[in-house]
């Protein structure tokens, strides 16, 4: 845009230009669109990668962290069935691109009686400035599969390091805020609708209270939700007052509208969301709402898992977002359950460009996949498949590089440079596959 300044002294009109990264109120009104432009993958022990996401994305000064959860990592605790996962933070100094190696921040304990006994994942970070204190909560499971949510803390602005958990364990025991939140009877039902998980600490208010919305599920009658509940501590939980909506502020009455063809029975309602709260006043909630179950049904052709985008400037109970004018607004390239997950919208207010410019990241297509917004419509609604050709993998450098950028990698014994190879044998003493590094 332009700014325009009076001369006093020569009475003329000079204009200056300036530039402004759009904002979600332009993406509203599809003056903005998201771009891929960087994919990543991030692989575990096992050396395996499809169970390492849940990934929540925190801008800071020339600097950005990403805490995703990690399995396949080795142990000798035999009780845990299922899950046995642990939360990781690495960094980038290039807007994702590339991620550094990563740091474990928190573990399961392997005890028994424990919350957090088998596993740790699908968690929301924050890093709180006035106190200068990061906080991670995170979705606990124990060996009985009862899922809570545990907070863990650090005060440091360096959030690489071993985080400590809060006590007592755990933060939000499974249908604790839940009932309250149903008990007024609107949406929900207060004895069946538990398993509070996905949090995202969305904002802190002047009264030193976070909000943190969840989802919750009810086997009983097929039905899921979001909520919000409001802590200084994460201890104490308050999740009916008058800044709050003393009920869902997503669930079926709102994705049964969509602009698709639900299952029998309609959505579900909703489930993982990320709410991103803007100058303009406007928390814009993106949710994704499958149908059939909560859960993944991964046959294609089976199960519809879409992502709605809403809006509002208060914490309004379900059914009062204003809707966006395109819904499901992100919708996966073949309908399968899950094949879209782990979605977030992020703004990095310290960009080079001094300007705050706003990014979308989801898993798709077996990658990790981030958007830039940029000026000029775009097709609606998303489609989320296989990154662009010209999506930019980390250059291959090492290992961790190698296995986010190649499917074939090797090390040179000559000089112990990695490089892309077209062949398990490529890479020999005499860099016959040379030409492919990076």
């Amino acid at each position: 845009m332009k700014s325009c300044v009076m001369s006093l002294i020569f009475s003329v009109v000079c204009c200056v230009a300036s530039t402004t990264s759009p904002g979600m109120i332009d993406f509203w009104s599809n003056e903005a669109h998201f771009d891929v432009y960087t994919k990543s993958r991030f692989y575990g022990p096992d050396g395996q990668y499809g169970m390492n996401v849940g990934f929540f994305i925190v801008p800071r000064p020339g600097v950005w962290f990403i805490f995703h959860r990690e399995y396949g990592f080795p142990h000798s605790y035999n009780a845990c069935k299922y899950d046995v996962a642990r939360i990781v933070v690495r960094n980038s100094t290039d807007k994702g691109r590339t991620w550094s190696e990563k740091t474990v921040i928190a573990s399961p304990t392997f005890t028994k009686g424990s919350p957090a006994e088998c596993a740790l994942v699908d968690g929301g970070a924050y890093y709180d400035e006035d106190e200068e204190t990061w906080h991670y909560l995170s979705q606990c499971l124990d060996s009985n599969q009862v899922w809570c949510m545990c907070h863990y803390y650090v005060k440091s602005s360096d959030p690489q390091q071993q985080f400590t958990a809060t006590e007592p364990q755990p933060s939000v025991k499974s249908g604790q805020l839940w009932s309250a939140i149903c008990a007024g009877g609107a949406y929900c039902n207060s004895s069946t609708m538990a398993s509070e998980g996905t949090p995202e600490i969305v904002l802190k208010d002047n009264n030193g209270f976070y909000f943190v919305t969840f989802h919750g599920w009810d086997p009983v009658h097929a039905r899921s939700a979001r909520g919000v509940a409001k802590t200084k501590d994460f201890i104490s939980w308050t999740a009916r007052d008058t800044d709050l909506p003393n009920g869902p502020i997503m669930d079926k009455i709102d994705c049964d509208t969509w602009n698709i063809s639900w299952a029998k029975g309609g959505c579900v309602g909703g489930g993982e969301g990320t709410i991103l709260h803007t100058t303009d006043g406007y928390m814009y909630h993106l949710i994704e709402a499958p149908d059939i179950t909560l859960g993944c049904l991964t046959k294609q052709g089976q199960q519809n898992w879409v992502l709605g985008l809403s809006r509002s400037k208060v914490w309004g109970p379900a059914g009062t977002w204003e809707k966006y004018q395109v819904t499901p607004t992100v919708v996966p390239v073949v309908k399968q359950g899950c094949y879209i997950q782990y979605h977030r919208l992020f703004e990095d207010k310290y960009d080079e460009s001094n300007t705050t410019v706003t990014y979308l990241e989801y898993w798709a297509d077996n990658w990790m996949q981030i958007s830039r917004l940029i000026s000029s419509s775009g097709s609606l609604p998303i489609i989320a498949g296989a990154p662009p050709s010209n999506a930019t993998p980390p250059i291959c450098e090492t290992e961790e590089t190698c296995r986010q950028t190649c499917d074939i990698f090797s090390v040179c014994t000559a000089d112990n440079v990695y490089y892309c190879c077209d062949s398990h044998s490529g890479c020999n003493n005499n860099h016959t596959c040379a030409n492919n590094k990076g």
